[in-house]
């Protein structure tokens, strides 16, 4: 018994697989195999552009770039958590931390507020609070900072 395969779908065993427009397999929602983001990263260290790593490995521009980026900011290849994440928790000393640099510096953005946590050693990139933790921590907890009235842009 032969079983016909629909274009772009391929046997795998969710039924999952597809071919994207550069000719490469993968399966929506699912983190690219480790050995190939080895390769995007191994690749554009020795000084391959994107598009040229993108065509040559058939993975997408987009997907070459976002690999790169995350590598480039954490120094890691591993892909983010399936599914979403849980909320990180700030921890009360972290909190404290974010009050103290709001009240020397009150418009202090978040993502100045997440370096200045990595570089003075309390938080490492694992345990620093994400995007609206920092804002949002210091304005629940410190009310009337500056103007109480103004909304927080976090």
């Amino acid at each position: 018994m032969q079983i016909a395969l629909v274009e772009n779908e391929l046997s795998t065993p969710l039924g999952q697989g597809r071919v994207n427009q550069l000719g490469g397999v993968f399966i929506n929602g699912r983190p690219l195999p480790n050995h190939i983001r080895h390769k995007i990263v191994e690749m554009a260290h020795h000084g391959i552009r994107p598009c040229v790593i993108s065509r040559q490995l058939r993975v997408s521009h987009g997907c070459v770039s976002k690999i790169l980026c995350r590598y480039q900011e954490t120094g890691s290849i591993r892909p983010g958590a399936i599914g979403g994440s849980k909320p990180k928790v700030t921890t009360p000393d972290v909190e404290k931390k974010i009050e103290e640099y709001k009240r020397e510096n009150a418009g202090m953005f978040s993502w100045e507020i997440r370096d200045k946590l990595l570089k003075d050693g309390v938080c490492d990139r694992n345990t620093v609070p994400s995007g609206k933790s920092p804002g949002k921590a210091s304005s629940d907890r410190s009310p009337g900072v500056l103007h109480p009235t103004l909304p927080v842009l976090f």
